[in-house]
Parts: C-alpha cells; structure tokens; sequence
C-alpha cells in the first residue's frame, strides 16, 4: 500500500487561510446607542457556503485599531446579525469599537465605529458627539457675492478630533453647574457676572438657595449668560468652549459635509429657528433637523458663544492648523444666529462678536472636550 504525504509550507497555509477569510463578509460596527459607561453596538457577518464561522464579537479601546488583545465581548457564533453591550467605559470618552469573527483559530476583523461616551453633571447628562478632525475650507463658500467681509478669505483649516455637546447646553444643565459651584444667587462670582438674573428674561431663577429653570425652561437653551459664565461652564466640565474654526467645522458637518448654507441643509425653517419661524422666543434644543454630524440647533435658536477673540481680518492671517483665535481684542466671537435674526445671519459662515461681558436672551453656548 502506497502512502501519499501532502506538506503545506507557511506561505500556502497563509494562502488557504486569506482566501477562506475573503470569503467571510463582515458589516462595519454600528453604535446603536450610548449613555455615560455603556454602549449597545451592531454588526452582520455573511459567509459562502463551506465557511466556518465561530465565536464573534466586538473589540473596543480607546486606540484606533482595537484586536483581542484589548477589551472585548462576545455576541454568539455563526453568520448573521449580532449585538453587544459594551460597559466599563468611562464618561467623556472618545472609543473605537470593531467587530470580529473566529475563523479557525484566527481572528478577523471589520471595519470600526468611533463615538464618544455621553457626560453628567449632577445626575445632569450632556449628550456629546464625537467630530474626526480633519481639513477644510473655512469661511463662506455659499453665495459669496452677498457675503460679509469678514467672512473671507477663504482659506484651508486643520484641525484635531474632538468632542461636542449634541445641543446648546440647556437651562437645567446651567443650573446644576451653579448649584455645584455655589454660585452666589445674583449669578455673580467674585466680581465676574455669569449671568444676569436681574434681566427679567432670564430663564433661571433662584429659591430655596438653589438655581432652577423658570418654568417649562429645563430644556431651553441657557441664555442671559457672559461669555465669562459659559467658558467656567466648560471648564468645569474638562472642556472648553469651542474655537471658531471647531465651531464652523462641526456646524459644516466635519468630514461629512456637504457644503450647505446652513448647518445640515439648504432649508432654514427644517433646521433652525428664527425669525419667520420662532414666534418670538427660543425653543427646546433638538427639536428641528440635526446636521451631518447629528448635531442640533447649530443654525439658529441661540447665538453660541466661541472661545476666540474677535478680529475681522483675522482669517488673513489665521494660522492653517488648529486656530484659535488673535491673542488680544476687545469682543469674542459669537456664531449661528439666532430665533430673532434673518435666515442670512444663520449661516454657518457668518460671524459676529460681542463683548464678553454682555447678556442677552439669545446669547447661548455649547460644550467642547479636546
């Protein structure tokens, strides 16, 4: 009897194993909801007849490119749909999360998801999205012939990834930052106003020592705020208020743009309020058309405040990576337009500054964590 031994060298079993994995399909990972430690994510893996499929599950850390070696869970065996709960993570937190699937003894990985884990403040949340960083063309680009000088040159910004509040920070979220910080009642703190509670718009009122929304107010934008009160906001929070080119990269939908007038669309009234639209008054957040980014209210409701000093010349001379503004000015700059303004002020290329000192009831602002 005749034996015949068949030797397979390392570069054919690598042969055999690529092609058997080509033939393993496997959907990106998808987030299909977070809170402030935990994240429900989703994939599908699909094989050709004679495909052998084990274990599968997802990998996630805080590095780009997650394996087995980090942390991981697993979400059953075989083709198909399949779902995770990530927990343990930590709150304010940029993740990359993939799925993998067993093949073998070999691990084979899709194509990752990022997001970022949501904060709180007080039992507060404060819903955060995650923004890749990345390059674009900053300033108006959108009917330039009828455009604000200011607003030019255009001129091609950098910038690193970061993270921002889905909404304008809310009058709920305010209160229970002052409440934290013993704020005095007058919204004073050493000699530097926060907000202005002797303006009978304010939407916070102060009883029992606390500070509360005015009623039905919770989720309005915070307004009657300095720029002082916004930036203490943030910085309580490990962040900071955005710069303007973080402003207008967000607000133009990042990477995922797709050069609108407004933030997330060419219609106005499906994306914001103002004055054809608001009645006279702000809105809850989050109640039009987020942008690309799935962010709310970026044209419109509030005027936000940004970190920068205003100059109006300054995007001629503005550094191309991560601007942040001139070193000295008199006013910091405000973005987004508000319920009282025209749809033209509501732009997203539109500027505009006031002294950081100065209240009004359209005055608002929203989170970033670098």
């Amino acid at each position: 009897m005749v034996r015949f031994f068949i030797f397979l060298i390392p570069w054919m079993l690598a042969g055999i194993l690529l092609q058997a994995q080509e033939s393993i399909q496997i959907d990106p990972a998808y987030v299909e909801s977070k809170e402030i430690t935990t994240a429900v994510v989703s994939s599908k893996v699909r094989s050709e007849a004679g495909s052998s499929i084990g274990k599968r599950g997802f990998c996630f850390s805080e590095k780009a490119a997650p394996t087995l070696a980090d942390d991981h869970i697993e979400a059953g065996k075989g083709p198909g749909l399949f779902e995770g709960e990530l927990t343990g993570l930590k709150k304010a937190t940029i993740y990359y999360v993939r799925p993998y699937v067993m093949f073998d003894s070999s691990a084979v990985y899709g194509e990752k998801d990022v997001f970022t884990t949501n904060t709180f403040l007080n039992g507060t949340p404060i819903y955060l999205r995650f923004v890749e960083g990345g390059t674009f063309q900053m300033g108006c680009t959108v009917d330039q012939a009828l455009a604000y000088g200011d607003e030019f040159p255009v001129h091609q910004v950098e910038l690193g990834s970061f993270q921002i509040s889905t909404y304008e920070v809310t009058c709920s979220q305010f209160c229970a930052f002052l409440n934290n910080k013993n704020i005095p009642g007058n919204g004073i703190m050493g000699e530097v106003m926060y907000l202005d509670m002797l303006d009978s718009d304010c939407p916070l009122r102060y009883s029992g020592a606390q500070f509360v929304p005015k009623p039905g107010k919770g989720d309005h934008p915070v307004t009657e705020i300095t720029w002082f009160g916004a930036e203490a906001f943030c910085e309580w929070m490990g962040g900071r208020l955005p710069t303007e080119a973080e402003w207008e990269y967000a607000a133009k939908g990042g990477k995922k743009s797709q050069g609108y007038k407004y933030s997330g669309g060419k219609d106005i009234d499906q994306l914001g309020w103002y004055q054809d639209n608001s009645e006279d008054g702000f809105h809850e957040v989050g109640e039009k058309a987020p942008n690309e980014l799935g962010l709310y209210d970026m044209s419109g409701n509030a005027w936000e405040w940004c970190y920068d000093v205003y100059a109006m010349d300054y995007y001629g001379k503005s550094p191309l990576k991560d601007p942040m503004g001139p070193e000295s000015g008199e006013e910091r700059v405000i973005r987004g337009g508000a319920w009282n303004m025209d749809s033209w002020n509501c732009r997203v290329s539109n500027r505009s500054s006031k002294p950081p000192q100065i209240t009004y009831n359209y005055y608002g602002f929203r989170l970033v964590i670098p």
